[in-house]
């Protein structure tokens, strides 16, 4: 919280950061990553803050420390590379539409888009035997009614209750939590407005670059979130032309936590 804090200090913050080494170490790694590509090799942790910004720091630090917790999932139910590219997609497309829209707070829907499937990654690492059952028999355009059946709850509830535990705010849990009913929203209906069309935006992507048949993702968004958030398909095509640009470079960084 302290990274997001607007009063802190970089003196501030680098003190917190040295005091865990294995964050340390991430954010030096990530500071001197072909993602930045400084002249410089840089070496201590005010320098790093300094370059890259408290923002995005936080941002980079929160994906490449979930990617390592999780990272001892069995490869046989998800691949960890697959996953964390739908997340940072959906993240940056959310983000761009965010922009479109003249959203506030635009990094927020960054963060809410990378950690809105991690509820998956939950039953995964908790339940592998439920994940697998919903795995092998889920119905691609509804796979929540699947995760009902077996769990009691779906994977986005799952999800918003981790959130809920880590004390992140309530409009990121609240949009993670609705992402599939957007107009349900208790607090934030337009982060998972745009959540909700991000993660199928994310889901086309995938479709498209491994060159799959199956559901059409784009017709599953619900229209309602088109006249909610005064988006169009066209906004939507901008975002996917950026995320296709700019997920590489966060994929590389995060990767590296998982390898």
């Amino acid at each position: 919280s302290m990274i997001k804090d607007g009063h802190s200090t970089v003196d501030q913050m680098a003190e917190l950061i040295a005091l865990d080494a294995g964050l340390a170490a991430r954010l030096l790694k990530i500071a001197n990553s072909p993602f930045y590509n400084f002249p410089a090799q840089i070496e201590t942790i005010p320098r790093a803050i300094t370059l890259i910004g408290s923002n995005e720091l936080s941002n980079l630090v929160l994906a490449t420390s979930v990617a390592s917790s999780f990272a001892n999932i069995d490869p046989n139910l998800v691949d960890m590379d697959s996953f964390w590219r739908h997340n940072v997609d959906t993240g940056l497309v959310m983000r761009f539409l965010g922009k479109t829209a003249q959203v506030r707070d635009v990094e927020r829907l960054f963060v809410i888009g990378l950690l809105h499937n991690l509820g998956k990654l939950m039953v995964l690492a908790g339940v592998p035997d439920a994940a697998r059952q919903i795995l092998e028999v889920t119905v691609e355009d509804c796979p929540q009614r699947q995760e009902q059946a077996v769990l009691g709850f779906t994977f986005a509830e799952c999800g918003a209750e981790l959130l809920k535990i880590w004390q992140l705010p309530e409009t990121l849990v609240d949009a993670v939590r609705y992402q599939h009913e957007p107009q349900n929203a208790q607090i934030d209906l337009q982060a998972a407005a745009l959540l909700h069309i991000a993660s199928r935006a994310a889901s086309w992507m995938e479709q498209e670059t491994k060159n799959t048949e199956g559901v059409d993702h784009i017709q599953l968004i619900d229209p309602w979130v088109w006249g909610y958030t005064e988006l169009n398909l066209e906004d939507m095509d901008e975002a996917i032309e950026f995320a296709q640009i700019e997920a590489w470079n966060l994929l590389g960084l995060i990767s590296s936590s998982l390898h």
